[in-house]
């Protein structure tokens, strides 16, 4: 298996038994993985580049580490990434809901809906700071593409305060203006794939799962497969997503709270 800076944790885990110790050596916070509660839910939002930056290690250290139990890896050119942390302070404390997920770490859970409800009940006027033992990348990177931007503060080596504001939503219309549609009917489309064809049903999954879920089945779509997926709507916040990873879709709204998805490789 060939491993990039874009490889998820859950396809390494997947391909080799030894990653979980030898992920785990690399930074303390990568222990969670052996517990196999949060390794299933954590390890297929979190790529390599993501895990690097989380362990405090460049991406060529962590590819290393892979290669030496087997991996083909491609290493990084050397270059100097400037940091992506900024700092706020101007935050009226009134507006601060603050949710402290350590001990739900630390009790081996999953903290991800917990934080999700807190999103949820936000007001817009507010601002979410979310207490953890790490920079939660994967949180990061799914809040932004709902809409939120976001800051860290590294408080000490095991403390990190992570912000979250709410930003003036992109419209539907914009997202599917940009993106690159497929020619042709969706009938005459999948029926271009013949019988290759994975299908998945998101539609009783609370967000963002459906998202995770889409992005999880692409990750091991062959490129002359079709996904269709049955969704509640088109998922907007999924689009750029798909179109960052070389996707394309089409749609096609068969009934009230039933939308089928195209999703494949251009």
């Amino acid at each position: 298996m060939q491993v990039t800076r874009n490889t998820k944790i859950s396809r390494i885990l997947r391909e080799n038994k030894l990653a979980v110790e030898t992920i785990s050596s690399i930074n303390p916070h990568f222990k969670k993985l052996n517990n196999p509660v949060l390794r299933r839910v954590m390890a297929p939002r979190v790529t390599v580049k993501d895990a690097a930056k989380i362990g405090k290690v460049s991406i060529n250290e962590f590819l290393q580490k892979l290669e030496n139990i087997g991996f083909d890896v491609i290493f990084e050119e050397q270059t100097l990434e400037t940091s992506s942390k900024t700092t706020k302070t101007e935050i009226e404390p009134s507006q601060i809901v603050v949710l402290d997920v350590r001990p739900t770490i630390e009790s081996g859970a999953d903290p991800f809906k917990e934080i999700m409800a807190g999103v949820k009940e936000m007001k817009e006027s507010e601002t979410l700071k979310v207490i953890n033992v790490f920079e939660p990348i994967p949180l990061i990177t799914i809040l932004k593409e709902k809409g939120y931007k976001s800051w860290t503060n590294e408080v000490s080596a095991n403390e990190y305060h992570t912000f979250f504001e709410k930003e003036t939503p992109i419209s539907h219309q914009e997202i599917v203006a940009d993106m690159p549609i497929s020619e042709g009917s969706f009938e005459e489309k999948l029926v271009s794939f013949g019988g290759n064809i994975r299908e998945i049903d998101v539609r009783l999954l609370e967000m963002p799962e459906p998202m995770v879920n889409i992005l999880k089945e692409i990750e091991t779509l062959a490129d002359d497969y079709v996904l269709l997926v049955n969704h509640k709507k088109v998922p907007q916040f999924l689009l750029p997503e798909l179109k960052s990873r070389g996707y394309i879709w089409i749609h096609k709204e068969i009934e009230p709270g039933l939308t089928q998805l195209l999703v494949f490789k251009k």
